[in-house]
């Protein structure tokens, strides 16, 4: 792939990450109430926020490794 375009990737994850915990955080405010347990909620947006983060960092890096 073109370093441009694993760069766009890495900035589109980081991105999606960003939209996951902030959407998590408005609904815990103004959502009804989950029917799964709270800690495991948290523990499923942690997971899911640290790996796209992870692979965010992960894909810009190597787009500026082409360089």
């Amino acid at each position: 792939m073109k370093k441009e375009t694993l760069k766009e990737i890495g900035k589109g994850a980081i991105n999606l990450a960003n939209l996951i915990g902030g959407l998590s955080v408005v609904n815990g405010f103004f959502g009804k109430e989950p029917t799964l347990p709270k800690e495991f909620i948290a523990i499923i947006i942690l997971y899911i926020f640290v790996i796209l983060y992870s692979a965010g960092i992960i894909f810009i890096n190597k787009g500026s490794d082409d360089d």
